[in-house]
């Protein structure tokens, strides 16, 4: 048993640096989809949502937008970023957080919403709570810049995900 328990623990150790190593792909932007020329964004919550967690998420989107150079000359869009829901529950060692998001682009010129994606990102802390809602802000936010293909995201990897930030 304490055999087989060790041999785990060597396989799940060796496995994890493999993990962590991301691989960009150059493609053509405008084969892989929609790709929009972001302008500015707005990031939107109901009162039950902590105040952190909205001006968090927005203060990162507003930099992944302005990090975001186009070479190309897209159609412009406005991003509304909709937290639905946030909430928490207690795991072993921490917390684990979830957000529901909704995400509208929205011409600049026409005013029509021309993207929509909803998707829910979850952020788990270990300890103590002092960072969650940051911790949250950036994972929605690294969400949104790889939606809308921002440059100010970071890589997902799993070296990433364990650098607490």
């Amino acid at each position: 048993m304490f055999r087989s328990a060790c041999r785990l623990l060597i396989l799940a150790a060796s496995t994890l640096p493999l993990m962590a190593f991301s691989i960009k792909t150059v493609e053509n932007p405008r084969a892989s989809g929609p790709f929009y020329d972001v302008r500015g964004s707005f990031v939107a919550a109901k009162p039950d949502i902590p105040a952190a967690l909205v001006a968090g998420t927005d203060r990162r989107v507003d930099a992944a937008i302005r990090a975001t150079v186009r070479s190309l000359s897209l159609p412009r869009a406005i991003l509304t970023v909709r937290i639905i829901r946030a909430g928490g529950l207690p795991i072993l060692f921490g917390n684990r957080h979830e957000a529901k998001v909704t995400v509208d682009a929205t011409s600049v010129s026409t005013g029509e919403r021309i993207a929509s994606a909803t998707f829910t990102v979850s952020a788990t802390v270990f300890g103590r709570d002092t960072n969650v809602q940051d911790a949250l802000a950036a994972k929605i936010a690294d969400r949104v810049a790889a939606e809308f293909k921002l440059d100010g995201g970071r890589p997902t990897t799993i070296a990433s995900a364990l650098s607490g930030g």
